[in-house]
C-alpha cells in the first residue's frame, strides 16, 4: 500500500511540472548568458547532469531543492580558467575569469539557507586614445594621401595612439536560496537572483527567480526539476533609451541513480534534459532540448573519477576527499572541451 501511494505521489509531482517544458519566453535567449556556464568542478566534470543529484553546496545553482541534503554548514569556491590563451602552459591564464563562492546553513525546523556569488569578467581591457601631436584639436589624424577621408592601408597616424586606461567587462550575480523538505520523498527550493552587468562606464541591473523540486520515490533513485528564470529575468541598463533585456524561461528535468559496491565505493549516474535557448529561437532548426549525461565513482570514499557529455562536448574530472574531524574537505578538478578552447575548473568545498 505504501509503495502504491509513493508511485501516485511521484506521478502527481511529475505531471504538475512537465507542462512547463512547453513554455519558452519570446525574447532574450542569450541575456545574462554567464548564468548558463555552470558552477562547481564536480558537477561540470559530470557533464552538468546534476539537477537530480544536487547534494552539495553548489545545489544553490543546479537545484536549490537539493540543499536539504547538505550538512549543517557547507561552502564551495571555484576558480575557472576559461578559453586559454594558448601559450602552451597547462594552467595558463584564460581570457575570461569565471568564479563562484557560496555558503549554506541548515536551520532546524525552518529549512536550508544559502548565499552564492557568481562573477564572470574580462579584465585589463585597454582603452586607446590619441595624443594630439599637431595641436589641431582633433584626435586620430592620419596621412590621408588620396584625400578620401578614409584611413587606407599604408596611411600612418599623425596623432600618437596611447592607452588611456584599463577597464573590465563584468557580470555578477547574487543568489539567495531557500529549501525545505515538504514530504519524506519531496524537497522544494528557490532562488532570488540579483544581477549586475557592467562594461566601461555603463551598467545594467535586474533580478530573477528559480524554482526547483527533487523527489526520491525509491532509495537511490532521484528525480529533479527546475524552472529557471520563472518570471523572466530582466536587465535594465542605465544608458538613455536602452531597451530592457529579458532572459527567457527555461526548464531542466533529470533523473539520477545512486549505487554502492560493497567494500569498494559508491557512484552515481545522471541524465538531464534542458530547453536549449539557441534551439528555441524563432526560425531555428534545433529540437529545443539539450541532453546531458554524466557519472562519478568514489573509490573508498576518498578518490573520485568523473566523466560526461554536457550537450556541446565531453567533460572529465577527478576529486579528492580529505577528512579533518569534524570537517570534510573536497578538492575537485574538471576539464570541458569547447570550440573556443578547453576550459579548466578547480573548486574547493567543505562541510561540517
Amino acid at each position: 500500500m505504501m509503495k502504491t501511494r509513493r508511485i501516485y505521489f511521484f506521478v502527481l509531482i511529475v505531471s504538475l511540472i512537465l507542462p512547463t517544458i512547453v513554455k519558452a519566453a519570446d525574447e532574450g535567449a542569450h541575456t545574462a548568458e554567464f548564468l548558463s556556464h555552470g558552477v562547481g568542478a564536480r558537477a561540470l566534470g559530470m557533464g552538468s547532469a546534476f539537477v537530480a543529484i544536487a547534494d552539495d553546496a553548489t545545489a544553490t545553482y543546479w537545484n536549490p531543492a537539493g540543499l536539504t541534503k547538505v550538512k549543517k554548514h557547507s561552502f564551495s569556491a571555484m576558480y575557472s580558467d576559461t578559453f586559454s590563451t594558448g601559450d602552451g602552459s597547462w594552467l595558463s591564464r584564460g581570457l575570461v575569469s569565471y568564479n563562484f563562492l557560496n555558503y549554506v546553513y541548515q536551520i532546524e525546523d525552518i529549512g536550508s539557507l544559502g548565499v552564492s556569488w557568481i562573477r564572470l569578467g574580462v579584465d585589463d581591457i585597454p582603452r586607446t586614445t590619441f595624443i594630439d601631436i599637431n595641436n589641431n584639436g582633433f584626435l586620430g589624424d592620419f596621412q590621408d594621401k588620396n584625400g578620401n577621408g578614409i584611413k587606407d592601408e599604408g596611411e600612418l597616424y599623425i596623432d600618437k595612439p596611447e592607452i588611456a586606461e584599463y577597464f573590465s567587462n563584468t557580470d555578477n550575480a547574487l543568489l539567495v536560496s531557500y529549501a525545505r523538505q515538504v514530504h519524506s520523498m519531496v524537497a522544494v527550493g528557490g532562488n532570488l537572483k540579483l544581477l549586475n552587468q557592467a562594461i566601461f562606464e555603463n551598467s545594467g541591473t535586474g533580478f530573477g527567480i528559480d524554482i526547483g523540486v527533487i523527489a526520491e520515490p525509491y532509495e537511490g533513485l532521484r528525480v529533479g526539476a527546475m524552472f529557471l528564470d520563472a518570471t523572466g529575468t530582466q536587465i535594465r541598463w542605465d544608458t538613455p533609451d536602452a531597451p530592457t533585456f529579458t532572459r527567457t524561461r527555461r526548464f531542466r528535468f533529470g533523473t539520477a541513480y545512486h549505487f554502492t559496491v560493497r567494500r569498494l565505493g559508491k557512484g552515481a549516474i545522471g541524465m538531464d534534459f534542458e530547453t536549449d535557448q539557441a534551439d528555441l529561437e524563432e526560425g531555428s532548426d534545433g529540437g529545443g532540448m539539450l541532453l546531458r549525461v554524466g557519472a562519478e565513482y568514489w573509490l573508498f570514499d576518498t578518490v573520485a573519477l568523473r566523466g560526461g557529455w554536457n550537450g556541446h562536448g565531453l567533460s572529465a574530472g577527478a576529486g579528492l576527499r580529505v577528512k579533518v574531524s569534524p570537517m570534510s574537505f573536497f578538492i575537485n578538478y574538471a576539464f570541458n572541451t569547447h570550440t573556443l578552447g578547453g576550459s579548466q575548473r578547480i573548486s574547493v568545498s567543505g562541510e561540517f
